[in-house]
């Protein structure tokens, strides 16, 4: 079930999406869609603070170790009306997480998705993938995968996207996965989401930039354009081959123009900013839509859906 974005340019859950003051700047945007922080079924602080290094040296990207700080499936189930009236589509953005409730991770995915779906939510996003909880991310287990998409997508009615880790490391669990989405008919898969474990270190003070999980983060930024596109590009490639009419969104080291570009050739649709959004806010849509445009015309094409996927071999 394909679900159409304009412009194509979304944000990528997790900055600055929270509450519903973030969520509205974002309606009020050029972004083609709202994306809420990936919601739980209990509200979440998150992990201790610093657990944000917005800018690492060089800018080469951001790391963070969240912990999905968020105010609970109930309150978003409240703020999506609202959004609704901004005539834009909103995505849900779903994570199961331990909760007081102490519901097994695919009734949390289920009894939020149905949630979502009745409060108006245009699409679901099914975070199967955050890599700073103390569990496993599911999107690494591909039975767990298999029974949050039968669970949520038995009872919903809407589109319905996931959003995975990186599996460059995996070829043979990256096969398993996308063999499984096969067999769902979800809308999009985003890709990817942070670079998990991933550490960096103050030489000044000699000591790790965020303090959870022992200092490890999730990696975000310029640094993970490449791991990116070759996920954008594998999941892309493996779809076409089985004529499986999923979309791939692309998320990962968007700064410019040129890095949209790359990877709507990867086989991308639509792309998400996380690092961008969280450095420059919500004038980037507007910014990043225009450059892509001018870089379109320079180049002969009318249109993104000319470009994807079209790169060639050497």
């Amino acid at each position: 079930m394909r679900f159409s974005v304009h412009p194509p340019i979304t944000n990528a859950s997790g900055p600055n999406s929270v509450t519903y003051a973030e969520l509205e700047r974002l309606a009020r945007s050029d972004a083609g869609a709202v994306v809420t922080k990936s919601m739980t079924h209990c509200p979440r602080t998150g992990n201790p603070e610093p657990r944000l290094r917005e800018r690492l040296h060089n800018n080469i990207g951001s790391l963070n170790s969240m912990g999905l700080p968020n105010l609970g499936y109930h309150e978003y189930a409240q703020i999506i009306p609202k959004l609704k009236e901004y005539k834009k589509p909103v995505i849900a953005s779903i994570a199961s997480a331990r909760c007081s409730h102490n519901l097994a991770p695919i009734e949390q995915y289920r009894e939020i998705a149905l949630t979502m779906a009745h409060a108006g939510a245009d699409l679901l996003e099914l975070n199967l993938s955050c890599p700073n909880l103390e569990e496993v991310p599911i999107s690494m287990d591909p039975q767990s995968v298999r029974q949050v998409l039968k669970a949520v997508m038995k009872e919903v009615k809407i589109p319905v996207g996931v959003k995975l880790s990186p599996y460059n490391n995996t070829p043979k669990l990256f096969e398993e996965i996308a063999q499984i989405l096969l067999d769902f008919e979800i809308a999009y898969v985003a890709t990817i989401n942070s670079e998990p474990l991933t550490l960096d270190i103050d030489v000044k003070t000699k000591t790790k930039v965020i303090r959870p999980n022992e200092g490890y983060g999730g990696l975000g930024g310029p640094a993970v354009l490449p791991i990116a596109l070759a996920e954008v590009h594998r999941f892309y490639k493996f779809f076409q081959k089985h004529n499986a009419q999923i979309s791939v969104w692309g998320v990962g080291g968007i700064l410019k123009a040129e890095d949209a570009i790359k990877h709507f050739l990867a086989g991308a649709s639509v792309i998400q900013i996380g690092t961008l959004y969280l450095w420059e806010g919500p004038a980037a849509f507007a910014k990043l839509w225009a450059g892509i445009q001018e870089w379109l015309h320079a180049n002969g094409y009318t249109c993104v859906e000319e470009l994807v996927g079209t790169v060639r071999d050497l």
